[in-house]
C-alpha cells in the first residue's frame, strides 16, 4: 500500500481528497473485519474453541454485512475513481486503459458478490475466526492486486 499511498497523492487536491478518504474507509473496514473475531488474530492459528455458542453465532451472523459494505464501499470508490479518470483531456469510454479498468472493477464487484454468497453458504459448523482470516486476506489481496496493476500506474501518467 506504501507504493499506492505515495502515486495518490500525484491527483490534484480535489480528487486526492476524495480518494483518500476511501482509502482510509477500506483501511478502518479491513481492520475491523479482522478484530471482529476476536479469534481471528493472523499472528495465531484461527481457533474458536474458547468461544461459547453465542459468540461464534454473533461472529458469523456480522459476516454478510460487512460484506454487504465492501461492496457498497467499492462501488462507490470505483464510480469516482472513473470519473476522475474521464476528466483527463485524453480519457475518454473508448480508451482501451480505461475500459480495461472499468472492467477489472467490474469483476471486483462480481468477486465481491461471490464472497458475499459463499458466506450465506458457510454453516454452523466452519470455525468463523478461519473464515474472517480468509475473506480477510482475499479482500487484502484483491484490492492491493488492483492497486498494482491499475490504480497507480494510472496516477503516474497523470503526472506528465
Amino acid at each position: 500500500m506504501v507504493t499506492h499511498n505515495q502515486a495518490i497523492k500525484a491527483l490534484s487536491p480535489a480528487d486526492y481528497l476524495i480518494i483518500e478518504k476511501e482509502h482510509l474507509l477500506f483501511d478502518k473496514f479491513l481492520i475491523d473485519l479482522r478484530n471482529t473475531c476476536a479469534c481471528s488474530s493472523l499472528n495465531q492459528h484461527p481457533d474458536c474453541e474458547r468461544c461459547d455458542h453465542e459468540k461464534m453465532t454473533s461472529c458469523q451472523g456480522r459476516l454478510p454485512s460487512y460484506l454487504f459494505y465492501i461492496s457498497d464501499l467499492a462501488a462507490k470508490h470505483f464510480e469516482h475513481e472513473e470519473q476522475i479518470m474521464l476528466s483527463r483531456p485524453h480519457v475518454t469510454e473508448q480508451y482501451e486503459y480505461f475500459r480495461a479498468h472499468r472492467q477489472a472493477h467490474l469483476e471486483i464487484m462480481d468477486k465481491l458478490q461471490a464472497l458475499t454468497d459463499a458466506c450465506f453458504s458457510v454453516d454452523s459448523t466452519n470455525n468463523p475466526a478461519e473464515t474472517y482470516r480468509q475473506f480477510h486476506q482475499e479482500l487484502s489481496d484483491m484490492f492491493e492486486a488492483h492497486d498494482h496493476a491499475f490504480d497507480d500506474p494510472f496516477i503516474q501518467s497523470t503526472k506528465t
